[in-house]
């Protein structure tokens, strides 16, 4: 089936400015990038470090493992002062406690008490940390040190081949929490491992670059002590208990032992996150927590900033993608989801790994992009609808409404409520609209549908219920088509932009002018067809009942005078004149029917279309006046015959066409004159030329040239023309898409020019069109 392309308008008329998508993609990028750069900022600037504390001590207290049972501490507690004395003991209270648990047979002694001064008794101290067992002392660092030093390292008075000096020196945070033990501290002449660290190994330590001679201490090896809770959770005896004989050896052979203060008067207590708000910890439970820790092979530690740039990075651009794809309520929830899961996600990371990668700084950025993105989608949508409703208030019949909206707020009036009821006047005026259109549907005479691209049906008119019955509430115009007009077959075009126009017989007995018309959009583009079912049957009876008519007509028009002819070839003994007076009326009676029928074909406009030439035409046209040229001595020439002038026509009516227009230039030229036939190409199709000589015509006489039963202003009444020779030009040009022209003036001459396009516009039609693809 040809159909005709209908290509969309380069410009629509009233085109309505407003949403852009690509800016909102741009605003989704600005508001990524910005929070980006604010989530990096977090983590190098330790701006999240407080809230990162705040998790990691949430984490720490939720479910921590038990203390392992190889670990005990002998603590100089309240009980003790009270049945030993005050503090500072005697050195063979300390002598002696070595010497019991070295009996014992303890695997290790931490000894966290400070001997940095020289007491009575040092000698029998000293020759107690001689014994089997390994013993831990601490150093004491002050800072600054003396004469200009960075520190001043304090060793143990006492001492011996079997005892080791380790550091004890807690960090505390800037919250004033202790969360981590540095494994060594590392200073100008030596260094000084972590004393639970010396304690808990039994050798293979890691190993450090030393400072300089002459610098500060520098922290080596932050790690984060893994608390076993609050205080007390370690197995605890008292030191009175130990010397007074009371702890049996069995509970210390094997064990390491720790021996320091958990009297809270003794000042070595510390605020950890296990501790709780009003607790704090004693600073030999700290270094029995981070002994377990190295029994249990845990390495706490904490992961450095890019690891927490990149999880924060990856949190938030995956919540961007939601804010970006899903509805707000949906993308509330998948960012609440989100920032849980990065919180959870960091948690089980550490308790899986020990790695602790903070993650204050992403969920921070996290609960900062929704409300972020939310302003900026707003702003958004807020200044497209504004626009849009600039532009629509600029449209006929918009305007009023504008202006009215605008003339009703008071200056005082909030802009969100000027807007609202800007949109919502504009929503009233469009329904308005909208229900105009749909009454204009409904009051069309012809079944009417609007279908989409896909061939659903939009909208329905009465008539077309009526012609479809339920039909036009079905699912495709193929199934309300197929309903009503059974046999049609698909019903949708693949070309959005096409047009179509088909006959059909409905199921009700009537014959339907289909025609297929696009639908756009106010920019252009194509939404689908308004398909039209016109009711044709009274007009198709008509053309019947014409053709007969017609087909009598002729008839019996035909058959007298070719009676009357017949009858005077009989009868030679007639008057002369009065039987070429009764021939010639014969002979114009049968013109005038043969005439009337070509003309009634023409106007039926249903060719028959193939590709001819129109130059051969022309000469046959030619070829066939000749003889009636010669006899009135007026001389036929054909100009630019020899080319091809190939278009899209049908044959015989051209040739007549041709015929006519020829014969009627030699019909009126003068004796001796010429008349020329000429074929040439012009503005999208061909032209065909004749030129004569003869008396020309006034506007006047221009005017009324082309109608029915107009002969020329010279025909007398002994002319055999009846009229009706260029009536049919002017058919066969309407039928073709072409025109017919006349240019004369009085005295000299006329010209006729039918112009034809190379291809027939308009569709053919009782074709079914193709299917949508």
């Amino acid at each position: 089936m040809p159909v005709r392309n209908a290509e969309p308008p380069a410009d629509v008329p009233g085109r309505l400015p407003g949403w852009q998508p690509g800016r909102l993609l741009t605003e989704w990028l600005v508001v990524g990038g910005l929070l980006s750069l604010l989530l990096t900022a977090l983590v190098l600037t330790g701006a999240a470090r407080r809230f990162d504390q705040v998790l990691y001590d949430y984490v720490l207290v939720t479910r921590p493992p038990p203390p392992p049972g190889d670990i005990i501490i002998i603590g100089i507690d309240e009980t003790s002062l009270a049945q030993l004395g005050p503090w500072p003991w005697p050195r063979r209270f300390h002598a002696e406690a070595i010497a019991r648990i070295s009996a014992a047979g303890a695997r290790a002694i931490g000894y966290d008490v400070l001997f940095t001064e020289p007491r009575p008794g040092d000698a029998v101290l000293s020759a107690a940390l001689n014994g089997r067992v390994p013993v831990v002392l601490p150093t004491q660092f002050r800072v600054p040190g003396s004469n200009g030093r960075g520190y001043d390292a304090v060793p143990p008075v006492v001492g011996g081949t079997a005892a080791r000096v380790g550091h004890a020196s807690v960090h505390l945070e800037e919250d004033g929490v202790v969360r981590t033990l540095d494994l060594a501290m590392d200073g100008s002449e030596r260094r000084w491992h972590v004393a639970a660290l010396l304690a808990g190994v039994d050798g293979g330590l890691p190993a450090f670059v030393a400072a300089e001679a002459g610098a500060p201490l520098v922290r080596r090896g932050e790690r984060l002590v893994g608390f076993r809770g609050g205080p007390g959770r370690f197995r605890s005896v008292p030191f009175a208990a130990l010397l007074a004989g009371e702890v049996p050896p069995e509970l210390l052979a094997g064990r390491i032992v720790l021996v320091g203060a958990t009297a809270a008067g003794l000042g070595d207590q510390f605020s950890t996150p296990t501790a709780g708000a009003t607790a704090e910890m004693p600073g030999v439970e700290m270094q029995a927590s981070f002994i377990a820790d190295l029994i249990q092979g845990r390495h706490l530690r904490r992961a450095g900033r890019g690891w927490s740039i990149g999880l924060g990075l990856v949190a938030l651009w995956l919540g961007m993608a939601a804010l970006l794809r899903l509805q707000p309520a949906a993308a509330a929830m998948y960012g609440a989801a989100l920032t849980v899961m990065t919180a959870v996600g960091a948690a089980l990371v550490f308790r899986q790994t020990g790695l602790w990668i903070g993650p204050g700084a992403a969920l921070a950025v996290l609960l900062l992009a929704q409300p972020v993105w939310a302003w900026r989608r707003l702003a958004v949508v807020n200044d497209g609808m504004l626009t849009v409703l600039a532009a629509l208030g600029r449209q006929p019949g918009m305007a009023a409404v504008a202006a009215g909206t605008a003339a009703a707020d008071p200056v005082t009036r909030d802009p969100v409520t000027k807007t609202t009821e800007l949109l919502e006047a504009m929503i009233e005026r469009v329904e308005s609209l909208r229900e105009l259109a749909n009454a204009a549907l409904r009051g069309l005479p012809d079944a009417t549908l609007l279908v989409d691209r896909g061939g659903g049906i939009v909208a329905a008119n009465g008539a077309a219920a009526a012609l479809f019955g339920q039909a036009p509430t079905l699912a495709s115009v193929d199934a309300a088509m197929n309903a009503g007009l059974p046999g049609f077959g698909t019903a949708t075009l693949a070309d959005p932009n096409s047009a179509w126009r088909g006959e059909h017989g409905a199921r009700d007995g009537s014959i339907r002018d289909i025609r297929f018309t696009p639908w756009r959009d106010a920019q252009g583009a194509p939404l689908g067809w308004i398909v039209r079912f016109a009711d044709i049957s009274a007009l198709r009876r008509a053309e019947m009942a014409r053709e007969e008519a017609l087909q009598l007509l002729t008839h019996d028009m035909r058959a007298p005078q070719a009676t009357i002819l017949a009858l005077l070839d009989r009868h030679p003994e007639l008057d002369a004149d009065l039987a070429a007076r009764l021939r010639q009326l014969a002979t114009r009676t049968v013109a005038l029917a043969d005439g009337y029928l070509q003309l009634a074909r023409a106007d039926a406009g249903d060719y028959a279309m193939t590709e001819v030439d129109l130059a051969a035409i022309v000469t046959e046209a030619v070829d066939e006046l000749w003889p009636q040229s010669q006899a009135k001595d007026v001389r036929l020439v054909g100009e630019q015959l020899d080319d091809e002038a190939l278009l899209t026509g049908n044959y015989q009516l051209l040739l007549r066409a041709a015929v006519n227009l020829i014969g009627n230039a030699v019909k009126f030229a003068p004796q001796g004159s010429v008349v020329t036939a000429r074929v040439g190409a012009a503005a999208g199709g061909w032209r065909f030329d004749v030129i004569d000589t003869g008396p020309g015509l006034t506007g006047a006489e221009q005017a009324r040239l082309f109608g029915r039963f107009r002969t020329g202003p010279k025909a007398g009444a002994g002319s055999d023309g009846v009229g009706l020779g260029l009536a049919f030009v002017r058919a066969v040009a309407d039928g073709h898409g072409g025109t017919i022209t006349c240019t004369s003036t009085a005295g000299a001459g006329a010209k006729f020019s039918l112009w034809l396009p190379l291809m027939l516009a308009a569709p053919l039609t009782g074709v079914a069109p193709p299917a949508l693809h």
